[in-house]
């Protein structure tokens, strides 16, 4: 199935869903709340897959990541992005490798993918252990049952929920994610 693209990165004929503020939290607080891609504080949920190349609208194909690697990863894969890049700053497309001693003369484009290729499997990793912890039934349910079914507001948007919700979350995580269903419910 191809889709178009349109100017806000979604596809024609697919709309993304709005995350209410369980789903937000469940995804923006895995990985230690940090982005999934780098070290930096997690602000948005980023689809792996990317939505305009026809991956999924949810949990199962979101992680946490920071404003400044989702908008540089944009619609390519985790593998796209990790080796496009790197690859785009140090080739120059004349036949050399620039980037100093570190990748001395001579290296071909072959070297270069090589030398990230390490890197770029540390990533899909990482992006694999993440997946795992917003799938795991327990915690999933816990963000389920402990958080607010609504959706963010423009008065009280997601940032707001973390941090009005953070000491519970790490209460919850201490404890290996209590069930808190009703008791008719389990």
């Amino acid at each position: 199935m191809t889709f178009s693209q349109t100017s806000q990165g979604e596809s024609l004929g697919r709309k993304r869903r709005r995350w209410r503020v369980f789903e937000l939290l469940c995804v923006l607080e895995a990985n230690d709340g940090l982005c999934t891609y780098c070290t930096r504080r997690s602000q948005v949920v980023d689809h792996v897959i990317p939505f305009a190349q026809g991956g999924a609208d949810s949990l199962s194909n979101l992680v946490p990541a920071c404003t400044r690697c989702n908008l540089s990863k944009s619609n390519r894969t985790p593998l796209e992005w990790w080796i496009g890049s790197f690859m785009r700053d140090h080739w120059d497309g004349n036949g050399t490798v620039h980037g100093g001693v570190r990748w001395g003369d001579g290296m071909t484009l072959r070297d270069l993918y090589l030398s990230r290729h390490e890197e770029a499997l540390a990533v899909l990793e990482n992006v694999e252990e993440v997946l795992a912890e917003i799938a795991d039934e327990r915690r999933r349910s816990w963000f389920i049952w402990a958080m607010s079914v609504d959706y963010p507001s423009a008065f009280m948007d997601i940032s707001f929920y973390r941090g009005w919700h953070r000491a519970a979350i790490k209460e919850a995580k201490e404890a290996g994610w209590p069930d808190l269903r009703p008791e008719h419910l389990r």
